[in-house]
């Protein structure tokens, strides 16, 4: 009827006016047939905007994120809807609203801190941001306060406190799943950002490189993880996340210094003290080389660290620093270095943003690989055997490029990439230098509607490495992979988790190798707080180069030899695991018990070997072992709130046991390689440089603006080294004998060895100075000066003494 008296219309002036009419008319027609709903997200403390935080219409794709203003706008049919506003560390909040055809609704939501550890967010077991309560496999997290507390300057540090986590000279090891493998090979991927940091030719964690000074959390996630994160995860994945840059500039400042007590005083026969500080020795001959010790003093380590994050407009700028030198409590063990890393990020609009992290790295120090015998000074001075000790410069630099993007109906798109440069230069020709190129494309779309979320996508990486470690040859490595993963819950209780990746590897001179790997897992919640779980997960890892090309001296009389005949290694993880929220007056907490079981194939350790008989040379070399199985149990309890209602205070205590085996054991073989035998001296069953107990426990309580700390860590005797050892060491099996327990030849039909309980303490004080907040801090560590070893034959740090002074503006 409009358009027939528009027509009509006898003039073009009255056309026009009738056509502004009708496109009024029809444009409003439009718009009352939906409703906008807008308003800002926020944090209920300090007010400030909480930018990138979701906002999910229940049941549907629809969703919308806040921009860097905290606002967020959605547009919605008429009707009733839940929405539910998240942003990683705050408790999710549910907001139900109800809203008329062109209405605008200003809704404002103010979100909290998580409250408990059980209302913890993590991302990594799943890659999308899900409740640590509801996950299917076991996954621990360590908060940034954790490591400022305790003085913990490195990442490795941090997971060393860590309930089932063993570092040993700088490798990982959770539950039991790895030996020692002499700086080559990792069964644990460490990420950064999703991204792998592992050193590419040998898989080994570059612990220095990762920027400790502005870390959001780190996520531990125990067991197989090969069918998500690929080769290196087929023991667990450690995921260090970058703390998100806020609206309000955050500066952090951190200075300590570090000081040596003497190790503990040891009598002979006659009643003489046995020296063990070989600092304060006029001269001291090493490897047949007179060394002159006034050049060195009285161990230390002195350090500053920085971070800082802010936004200016768009961009999110978070950088920071770390630089330290040290002269070790071993001799030869000496270091200096720095790091400068950034993350750049840059947000287009709500659903785009990009950029680029990196960092630069250098570093000058010496180390040694064993020590000389069992007495005094000795357990501090390095073989003769080993030649002197390892000097080394190091240059690392890394771009990460990086790309998001989510479109209207929720498919999220990431694309990821890093170049890392390393040169190392040692001065036994050991040096190593290589190129790393990778790059990753992840996909993800949640449909609320049936509550399923599939992830996927694909990576391929390529190192080319060049070194004296392989001969002065240049080798390489590819890897290509295809990955998805569905999340389904049912009944908003049982939630449902399938992944298969499909891996493909190759290296220099050998045919490519493609593998697929599968995991499943379920959580279902019987109660508000209680929850169960199961999961199997298959394992498998291809041989590092470092494994398969490794060829060099450790000394005159040993050597690492190449295998080049190593096959990839598999496994399968099962597991269960109860987890049980906790309230006790004001005190939050959850209980952890989980049960597991793994099995490898053709499991990959280093052996050794006789490289040569005249002369006689001997060696290690990394080899396809047989298939081994570990049992294990591990309870945790994680807790935090006010004691008394009224200091704030935080509690973990965890305990691990595992039972490390070959599923076939051949006692004759074993006599030979291992040094674990019963009463009777005959050869048993247990796997080399395991743990079979380790437990782990820190409290801090905050009184008034004093902080107070305790920490405490127990290993068990590691049962079993190699024997090779004790031909060349002297004092190996005396020391071992010297730490038999009283009376153990009746309690059980193995040697009964002493373990190790270290006892850390700490005190400090906050305080505010010009609306700075500063604190000093006091730290005590291995209390009772204890001499111990947790990587055979290389002794840990006596007491040590810290102060700090930690700065934020």
């Amino acid at each position: 009827m409009l358009l027939k008296l528009y027509y009509n219309m006898p003039t073009r002036i009255y056309k026009s006016t009738v056509l502004t009419i009708l496109l009024a008319f029809i444009s409003s027609v439009a718009f009352s047939q939906t409703a906008t709903i807008t308003g800002v997200i926020t944090d209920s403390k300090s007010e400030e905007a909480l930018i990138g935080a979701n906002v999910i219409v229940q049941g549907t794709s629809q969703g919308s994120t806040t921009d860097l203003a905290g606002s967020y706008t959605l547009k919605l049919e008429q009707g009733t809807y839940n929405l539910t506003f998240s942003y990683l560390g705050y408790e999710p909040k549910t907001q139900n609203i109800q809203v008329r055809s062109g209405e605008t609704l200003t809704l404002n939501i103010a979100l909290t801190e998580e409250g408990t550890f059980l209302e913890t967010t993590v991302i990594s077991a799943s890659r999308f941001e899900r409740n640590i309560a509801e996950e299917t496999v076991s996954l621990d997290v360590i908060k940034p306060s954790f490591l400022e507390n305790q003085n913990i300057r490195t990442v490795d540090g941090a997971l060393a406190r860590n309930p089932g986590v063993v570092i040993l000279d700088g490798q990982i090891n959770i539950r039991g799943g790895s030996g020692y493998s002499y700086g080559a090979g990792s069964r644990v991927l460490i990420l950064l950002d999703d991204i792998p940091v592992l050193q590419a030719d040998a898989g080994v964690p570059p612990w220095g490189i990762i920027p400790i000074e502005n870390i959001g959390q780190i996520e531990v996630i125990k067991g197989a993880a090969s069918a998500l994160y690929g080769s290196s995860a087929m023991n667990g994945v450690v995921n260090i996340r970058t703390a998100y840059a806020t609206s309000k500039p955050v500066t952090k400042l951190a200075v300590y210094t570090m000081s040596y007590n003497n190790p503990r005083k040891e009598y002979d026969e006659n009643g003489n003290i046995i020296p063990k500080d070989w600092w304060n020795f006029p001269a001291l001959t090493v490897a047949n080389t007179v060394v002159d010790m006034a050049e060195y003093k009285r161990p230390y380590e002195h350090g500053v660290i920085f971070g800082h994050r802010r936004k200016i407009g768009k961009l999110d700028l978070v950088f920071g620093g770390q630089a330290q030198t040290s002269q070790g409590w071993r001799y030869g063990n000496f270091g200096s270095g720095g790091r400068i890393s950034t993350n750049l990020r840059y947000r287009l609009n709500e659903r785009i943003n990009f950029g680029v992290n990196g960092f630069v790295t250098g570093s000058v120090n010496g180390t040694f690989f064993l020590w000389n015998g069992s007495d005094g000074v000795n357990k501090y001075l390095p073989l003769d055997l080993t030649g002197n000790p390892t000097k080394s410069s190091g240059f690392r630099a890394s771009v990460d490029p990086f790309f998001n993007y989510r479109d209207e109906k929720g498919n999220r798109h990431k694309v990821l990439g890093r170049y890392l440069k390393i040169n190392n230069n040692n001065s036994n020709d050991q040096g190593n230098f290589s190129d790393w190129y990778y790059t990753e494309y992840q996909y993800q779309k949640q449909l609320e509607r049936i509550n399923l979320t599939l992830s996927g996508g694909g990576v391929a990486q390529y190192v080319v490495t060049e070194a004296p470690l392989y001969g002065d040859t240049t080798l390489s490595n590819r890897n290509l992979a295809l990955y998805i993963q569905a999340d389904k819950k049912f009944f908003d209780r049982l939630n449902v988790s399938l992944g298969l990746r499909l891996e493909n590897n190759s290296q220099s001179n050998t045919d490519p190798e493609t593998r697929p790997v599968f995991r499943l897992g379920a959580n279902y919640q019987i109660a508000e707080y209680t929850f169960v779980r199961a999961s199997v997960g298959q394992g498998y890892r291809f041989p590092t180069i470092a494994e398969k090309f490794i060829q060099t001296n450790l000394g005159p009389g040993i050597q690492i030899a190449p295998n080049l005949n190593i096959q990839s290694e598999t496994g399968l993880t099962s597991e269960i695991g109860f987890k049980q929220g906790l309230k006790i007056g004001g005190f939050g907490a959850y209980l952890d018990v989980a049960a597991f079981y793994t099995r490898f194939q053709d499991m990959i350790e280093f052996n050794p070997i006789v490289v040569s008989a005249t002369p006689l040379i001997l060696g290690f070399q990394s080899q396809n072992v047989g298939n081994t199985q570990i049992f294990g149990l591990e309870a945790n309890i994680v807790g935090e709130g006010k004691l008394f209602r009224k200091y704030p205070s935080t509690l973990m205590l965890g305990y691990t046991y595992t039972n490390p085996k070959y599923v076939k054991f051949d006692a004759a073989e074993e006599g030979q390689n291992g040094v674990a035998v019963d009463l009777g001296g005959n050869p048993y069953n247990v796997l080399k440089y395991r743990f079979r107990h380790t437990f782990t426990s820190q409290w801090d309580v905050n009184i008034h603006g004093f902080n107070f700390g305790v920490s405490g860590q127990y290993y068990s005797a590691m049962e079993n080294v190699d024997r090779i050892f004790t031909a060349f060491i002297p004092g190996v099996l005396e020391y071992r004998e010297s730490r038999l327990r009283d009376n153990w030849e009746n309690k059980r039909p193995e040697r009964w060895y002493k373990g190790d309980f270290i006892v850390d303490l700490r005190v400090g004080y906050s305080f505010k100075a010009q609306e700075n907040q500063c604190k000093i801090s006091f730290l005590v560590n291995n209390v009772a000066n204890l001499e111990y070893a947790i990587r055979p034959l290389l002794m840990e740090a006596p007491r040590t003494y810290t102060v700090r002074f930690d700065l934020e503006l």
